[in-house]
């Protein structure tokens, strides 16, 4: 997959992605989230082998199932009742769907951060909005730096000066600050010796339309569209309250699924990642 979508065109990448986008925060239907999970598990973890990273994303699940039926008391399902609060089975399965699809959505921007990188949004954004483009490869370039820029202040505050924790983190703080503003000031006065702003600029890309991006982009639209069409038709209309009613499981169902795991697991298939001459 990684050689797949790196040697695909960046709107082909961008594209796959946007059809994630499109279907992972609207899925009401709890099929449809699951198969978007585990596909978006198998990839996140194809990037990141460590469990570590995903124990946040666990416990995100568990916060958003308690906090649900604490504060939505509907359904017909009494769990646990008294004078003051009622939790019920559909608000609970309710929060565990919803945290699902809450961490779907940061897989889907973890894996995105991995291929879109700043030459691709300058690419992709840079011929129709200019300033967009600029402005967004700036704050992609500024947040690491900062992150990195703060790391190396606090390990010398500590190793150079005793402090408290919190004193530390706002004198860290302040310095940035100051940093990031100075940074900014010198980034500017660049882009002004260069010229930007004035007139229409060229930019160099290495990256070329080829005939596999064609096959690939009708790919991921079919598939979009299909699962898109699917949706609305069939899984859009799935209710939590006031009572949970799962219809019977049918064939249909069992081919949208495999065409909700073809479009999310569908770079794994591209014939760029078997071909040993790359």
């Amino acid at each position: 997959m990684i050689k797949a979508l790196k040697r695909a065109h960046p709107f082909v990448v961008f594209t796959y992605f946007a059809g994630m986008f499109l279907l992972a925060p609207f899925s009401r239907h709890p099929w449809m989230t699951g198969v978007q999970m585990i596909c978006l598990c198998l990839l996140y973890f194809y990037h990141n082998r460590s469990l570590k990273k995903f124990f946040p994303l666990i416990a995100l699940i568990l916060i958003v199932a308690v906090t649900n039926p604490l504060f939505v008391q509907r359904g017909r399902t009494i769990l646990y009742a008294d004078t003051h609060i009622r939790i019920t089975k559909e608000a609970l399965l309710y929060g565990i769907h919803y945290g699902c699809v809450l961490v779907n959505l940061l897989l889907v921007f973890s894996i995105f951060n991995q291929y879109i990188k700043k030459e691709q949004w300058i690419y992709l954004s840079g011929r129709f909005f200019p300033k967009l483009g600029v402005v967004t490869s700036m704050a992609f370039g500024l947040i690491p730096r900062y992150q990195n820029h703060a790391k190396k202040i606090l390990n010398t505050r500590k190793s150079l000066k005793s402090e408290q924790a919190v004193q530390r983190v706002m004198n860290t703080v302040s310095m940035e600050t100051t940093w990031a503003f100075e940074s900014s000031m010198n980034q500017l006065d660049s882009m002004s010796a260069r010229g930007y702003g004035i007139g229409k600029r060229t930019h160099f890309h290495l990256f070329r339309w080829e005939r596999n991006d064609w096959i690939h982009i009708v790919e991921i639209v079919i598939l979009t569209i299909l699962n898109l069409w699917a949706y609305i038709h069939y899984y859009s209309r799935f209710f939590f309250y006031p009572m949970i009613i799962m219809p019977a499981f049918q064939m249909r169902d069992l081919l949208w699924m495999l065409m909700m795991t073809f479009q999310f697991l569908l770079p794994c298939m591209w014939k760029e990642n078997f071909d040993v001459r790359n």
